[in-house]
């Protein structure tokens, strides 16, 4: 071989590379396996066997039938019919957590200190030694009432063990640990709104029982706005009460009255006597009044149309197989009721002018939308509170001195009655002439001592009926009344009290009963403006609020009639 042949065999690549064996075919197997045949009988213990350690399975994982459930609540509100579907395969992920939710129902530790745990989905098996003591200490706790630090996996630990344990922990009393728990640490673990507002209404519908609204009265709101079925926690409106009002307002109404101008301002208002809870105070119950009969004429007082919602009960929670099943809920939704909301939100606006009035401010939102019997209950609601501040506000412009004549308010006493008769015979003997005292008249026409005698300087002729006595006395047959009180109209000096065309306009248009045109001014600002002028130039003022806006009080529309006839 030549140099270069042998240089050639270096690059070839397959003489470098190892040979290797050429593979073989394995004989055909001709054995057939043995198989071993039991009898007949022993095929069916071996059977029945499997199917009781089946059974026997079932029953510790709390498996349920497959059969769908519906029940039609009585006391759930506007919820009209639930159908709980079972879930019907047979995987169940989480089943050793039912077994160890059994074996440690029962389980205490002793008090030890607090230890933080995090897990996404906890279990018994996610817990050291130090959680795991601190978690039934504190388990035990609160069993008892005592609500101690915690955390999130440690308190939904705690829920995951109410929901899958319904023959350990019956419903009743299940619903009522998880609205306690709720209500105790959602100021500390806020996050958990969010959950608990769909477990505890998909607990209460899965097992038909009704929810304890009186454990969620402080903050049903929040329930309202997080949950997934806001009808759920709207129940009817009679058991709501006030507390429950202000839930209702915020789901019913596209205006949130409570971010309002002067809703949290009134303490800082010296001139009216409102305060920031008598504010709400009487937002809620004027609404409270209006919705209740909302709620007779359009959920009670006629067919509604029903909405249908599916879904999966208890969702982003640990479920075993026992507890794992769908929603069917029917409902009635007021949501899809336009009008009512419109008439609401309307309502709460015009609830909200009334209190701004009673502020001392001007009423300026808008209330279109609002009927002409939902305006009546409000403003029957506020007609003696805006009577009060009318008065009151009378008393405050009225001069001080003449405060000092007000009677003096004490109450009333059987002693302090003696006391006046006592006293009021007293005076009486001293005024009043004793008969026996008055003798005969003597010849020269003198009487006795103790009949008092005319001034003979104070005595003048009468000619006719209307003619005076003196510089000091009053035409004969004129009451005192007629001749002490002061005529508000005057025929020889018509007095406008410094009124302004455009105001005596007003008072001849609200007299008339017609509505004022062409005014540059708001009617609410020459109302008051009138009333301010009259208060002092004639003693009292003449318009009162009314459901229209102002009117003319009654015992002052002669007196107005002859003012207006003769201003120009």
């Amino acid at each position: 071989m030549s140099d270069r042949d042998s240089r050639d065999d270096f690059w070839d690549i397959e003489k470098l590379i190892p040979k290797r064996n050429t593979a073989r075919l394995s004989p055909f197997a001709t054995d057939t396996p043995v198989v071993d045949y039991a009898p007949a009988e022993e095929v069916k213990r071996r059977d029945e066997r499997d199917e009781a350690e089946r059974r026997l399975t079932e029953v510790s994982r709390g498996v349920r039938s497959t059969d769908d459930s519906t029940y039609y609540p009585t006391d759930m509100g506007l919820i009209k019919r639930v159908t709980v579907k079972k879930f019907i395969d047979k995987y169940d992920f989480y089943d050793s957590f039912r077994k160890s939710a059994l074996l440690y129902f029962d389980y205490n530790a002793p008090r030890c200190d607090f230890a933080q745990f995090y897990s996404y989905m906890p279990q018994y098996a996610h817990l050291t030694p130090s959680e795991k003591s601190y978690y039934f200490y504190w388990r035990s706790e609160i069993r008892h009432g005592r609500y101690l630090k915690t955390d999130y996996s440690y308190l939904y630990l705690y829920v995951y063990e109410i929901l899958n344990l319904p023959d350990k922990i019956p419903p009743e009393e299940g619903i009522r640990l998880l609205c306690h728990a709720w209500r105790e640490y959602r100021s500390a673990l806020p996050r958990i709104d969010l959950y608990f507002s769909i477990w505890v209404e998909d607990y209460c519908l899965v097992h038909g029982i009704k929810l304890p609204s009186e454990l969620l009265s402080g903050f049903l709101f929040d329930c309202i706005s997080t949950a997934p079925l806001k009808e759920f926690y709207l129940s009817d409106i009679n058991e709501v009460g006030i507390s429950g009002t202000e839930a209702l307002i915020a789901y019913l109404s596209d205006y949130d009255w409570r971010r309002g101008k002067y809703a949290g301002e009134c303490d800082g208002m010296s001139a009216s006597t409102l305060t920031n809870s008598s504010y709400r105070d009487h937002m809620l119950k004027a609404m409270y009044l209006l919705l209740s009969e909302i709620w007779n004429k359009r959920v009670l007082g006629k067919e509604q149309k029903t909405s249908t919602l599916v879904r999966d009960a208890f969702p982003n929670s640990l479920c075993t197989h026992s507890v794992k099943c769908k929603l069917e809920i029917e409902y009635i939704s007021l949501t899809g009721d336009t009008e009512t909301r419109a008439a609401v939100t309307a309502a709460v606006r015009y609830t909200e002018n009334k209190l701004r009035q009673l502020l001392g401010v001007k009423s300026r939102l808008a209330t279109k939308e609002l009927p002409t019997e939902y305006k009546a209950i409000i403003d029957r609601y506020f007609d003696k509170y805006m009577k009060q501040e009318q008065h009151r506000r009378m008393v405050e412009s009225r001069p001080a001195y003449e405060k000092l004549y007000e009677a003096p308010s004490v109450a009333m006493s059987h002693d302090g009655a003696d006391e006046i008769e006592r006293l009021s015979w007293t005076t009486t003997a001293r005024l009043v002439v004793d008969e026996e005292s008055v003798s005969a008249p003597t010849s020269h026409g003198e009487l006795e001592i103790g009949v008092p005698r005319p001034d003979p300087d104070m005595r003048e002729e009468i000619t006719e009926p209307g003619e005076k006595l003196g510089k000091h006395t009053e035409p004969l047959g004129t009451s005192f009344s007629e001749s002490t009180c002061t005529e508000p109209m005057s025929d020889e000096a018509p007095d406008t009290y410094g009124l302004s065309a455009e105001d005596i306009a007003l008072v001849r248009a609200l007299y008339d009963g017609t509505a004022p045109l062409g005014l540059s001014t708001p009617v609410d600002t020459i109302a008051e403006r009138v009333n301010e002028a009259f208060l002092e130039g004639f003693g009292d003022i003449i318009f009162e609020p009314s459901a229209d806006g102002w009117q003319i009080i009654d015992d002052y529309r002669e007196d107005i009639r002859i003012w207006l006839t003769r201003q120009k």
